[in-house]
């Protein structure tokens, strides 16, 4: 999905700007339905980050995926979470493939920087 993301959701949007446009990756929600928990799609990797966290990119590429623009990479180091309210305003792109979803979760589940209490309140790698 792409959708309007700001630090509620975990983005921190650029100077001078509230939110940003992201493509969100929704990998699971909560039993009740009320939060989604996923990944973001980002067009570099920001430098400034910690290189732990720079090592959790996973490239995702555009000759696989009709709806980026450019080759980028999925953030794979923290879950970022998104309310079911705003739904009727995400813009849905696309399904990343099974084999892709499964390379992401296994990344995200080894994260330093993602608890993994929390992936198994979002029903990831309950294996």
């Amino acid at each position: 999905f792409l959708m309007q993301m700001n630090a509620d959701n975990g983005i921190i949007p650029k100077p001078g700007d509230s939110s940003r446009n992201k493509y969100f990756i929704v990998l699971g929600k909560l039993k009740d339905g009320s939060v989604f928990g996923g990944v973001i799609i980002n067009s570099i990797i920001n430098q400034n980050i910690p290189a732990g966290r720079q090592r959790l990119m996973m490239p995702i590429k555009c000759s696989k995926y009709a709806f980026l623009e450019h080759d980028s990479y999925v953030d794979c180091s923290s879950l970022k979470t998104a309310k079911p309210e705003k739904y009727n305003e995400w813009q849905y792109k696309g399904k990343v493939s099974d084999e892709d979803v499964d390379l992401i979760t296994g990344t995200l589940s080894e994260s330093d920087y993602e608890d993994k209490a929390k992936l198994k309140m979002f029903g990831i790698n309950e294996k």
